[in-house]
This record gives C-alpha cells, sequence and structure tokens, in this order.
C-alpha cells in the first residue's frame, strides 16, 4: 500500500507533524466531524492519519488562517493532494470566493512571475510545507 495514503500515525503524532497542538488538532477534527473521513480513520476509539491526511490538515489550517471557511479549507486542501506535490510547488487560491472566481490551483515556483494577477490572491507554498512533513515523518516512523 502507498504510504502518502496508508493510515499509520496516531493522533499525537500526527499533531506534531502538522505543527499544531494536539487540543488543536482535536478541536479542528471536532469542527468538522461531517467531513473527518477526508482527513482521518477513527479505529475503535482512536483516529488515525495518513500522510496525506496531515497534508490536507496543515495546508487547511493555512487556508483558514487566510480567510476560508474551515469546510472550504479542507475541501481545497484535499483537492489538490491526490499526490505530494513538487518540491517547488505553490497552492494558488482566489483571496475572495465569489461564483465564477475558479478553484485553487497548483502551480511551480518558476511560473509566478508569469502571473497576471488581477485580483488577491492566496499563496500557500504547499509542496514545501508537504516535503517538510515527508521528512518529519521519516524521524518520527523511526521512533
Amino acid at each position: 500500500m502507498n504510504g502518502w495514503t496508508t493510515r499509520g500515525f496516531a493522533a499525537a503524532e500526527a499533531a506534531a507533524l502538522c505543527g499544531l497542538h494536539r487540543g488543536q488538532l482535536d478541536l479542528l477534527i471536532h469542527r468538522a466531524k461531517a467531513v473527518a473521513v477526508l482527513f482521518c480513520e477513527k479505529r475503535g476509539s482512536r483516529r488515525w492519519f495518513s500522510l496525506r491526511d496531515i497534508a490536507v490538515l496543515r495546508i487547511a489550517y493555512d487556508l483558514e488562517r487566510a480567510g476560508r471557511t474551515w469546510l472550504t479549507a479542507i475541501g481545497a486542501a484535499f483537492d489538490n493532494l491526490e499526490h505530494p506535490p513538487d518540491s517547488d510547488s505553490l497552492l494558488i487560491a482566489p483571496a475572495v470566493q465569489k461564483r465564477g472566481c475558479g478553484r485553487p490551483r497548483i502551480i511551480a515556483d518558476r511560473d509566478v512571475p508569469r502571473l497576471n494577477f488581477e485580483r488577491s490572491e492566496i499563496i500557500v507554498p504547499i509542496g514545501r510545507i508537504v516535503s517538510s512533513i515527508l521528512k518529519e515523518a521519516e524521524v518520527v516512523a523511526v521512533h
């Protein structure tokens, strides 16, 4: 099975990899119980996370801090993390959501100068964040 989608990290490990406190992670999960299947699995009384789930939570947290609602942030992160992005990838999302504004998209860092920004955009360094999660996961998996 693919290491990107294998749910083998406990909640405490996932919180550490997300850069969140365990209480913050519990609160975020509680706020999105209806869509929790997108970013965790419950076995018995414990929740388990994959590297993809951890990345979805971290990117969604950044998008929420930039002004998105928690549910739209989770959706945008989930949609763009089917596979691990390249380390120079950026997630570009319209700052103001309105009809016809388009969905968030991933571009390479080298393509930014060629973009013509006509409105405010949220830019999240998705590749760098995922790379750091993958690197830290190797250390967590050893312990």
